[in-house]
């Protein structure tokens, strides 16, 4: 009788850690978790979401993408991941596509790429420009994302065919705070309080519409004094609608890191960051409308 209560409590216990270890958040989640509530998620079943893993931006180190890829889970939406040659046949069948940090060279290799010749090269072919640039143009949504140094040069070639530039800053800083733009991405749900006032910015530099982006708005602004930045007084997140496309492009890391709180004293989960993300894919993929 012992054996058999001893047993039974076992099994309890295990069942107990097994809920514990299904709802305990992944690792990557906490970069833009919440310090107050997780909300109410968009989609039941969403769209599917692509990130590009393709361009040397898919290092185990950086963890980023991972957590993501965990907050648009949690979202609603279809993730997948990818090393695909960007071309039309694997386009057509995706709603919205995510490139981050594209790059010529492996992370970890910059010092050696400067030295063989390699920094400043670009690193989508122009068939994959051409392609990109098409898809958004019939409709496609595009989050492009420059946030480490040298990313920004790295990704001219796809960012000019719609419109922008990147423009890289000698070094990263950090801003607590940043000042919005007007846009329907800062307004979200006003029924599930989703308005953005602000966000905490790690600036790699700034982006500048052209002619051809047509009515591209500013999300996210320096202020003037921007610590000395080369960004300062200018966007650093952008949106336009390109065609029947969409596209918003990011200079900025909006991630939580453990390292700059405790240099800051700023946690950005106290800050408009994750909202911020949330709404930009909202946009893209067209929620509501």
């Amino acid at each position: 009788m012992a054996l058999w209560n001893w047993m039974f409590r076992a099994g309890l216990a295990i069942a107990a850690l097994g809920l514990v270890w299904t709802l305990w958040p992944a690792p990557g989640k906490f970069a833009y978790l919440s310090a107050y509530r997780l909300g109410r998620s968009r989609y039941h079943l969403g769209p599917r979401v692509a990130i590009d893993l393709g361009h040397f931006n898919d290092s185990p180190a950086d963890a980023r993408f991972r957590a993501l890829g965990d907050l648009l889970t949690w979202d609603g939406y279809r993730v997948t991941r990818s090393k695909q040659y960007l071309v039309p046949e694997y386009l057509k069948d995706i709603p919205v596509l995510v490139i981050g940090n594209a790059m010529p060279y492996p992370p970890g290799f910059a010092r050696v790429a400067k030295a063989v010749g390699l920094a400043g090269r670009t690193v989508f072919a122009p068939d994959e420009v051409d392609a990109v640039r098409d898809w958004v143009r019939a409709g496609g949504s595009l989050l492009l994302e420059a946030d480490v140094p040298g990313s920004g040069q790295a990704a001219a070639p796809l960012a000019a065919a719609l419109g922008l530039v990147f423009h890289d800053c000698p070094a990263p800083v950090f801003l607590p705070q940043t000042k919005p733009g007007e846009h329907a991405i800062l307004s979200g749900r006003s029924e599930y309080d989703e308005n953005i006032w602000s966000a905490a910015v790690l600036a790699s530099g700034w982006i500048e519409p052209t002619a051809a982006a047509g009515q591209a708005v500013p999300l996210l602004n320096a202020t003037a004094a921007a610590g000395g930045s080369c960004a300062g007084g200018k966007p650093l997140a952008v949106a336009l609608e390109f065609g029947r496309g969409r596209v918003v492009a990011l200079s900025v890391q909006l991630e939580r890191d453990e390292d700059l709180i405790r240099l800051t004293r700023v946690d950005p989960r106290r800050a408009g960051n994750r909202q911020f993300v949330l709404n930009v894919m909202h946009w893209l993929s067209r929620a509501g409308n």
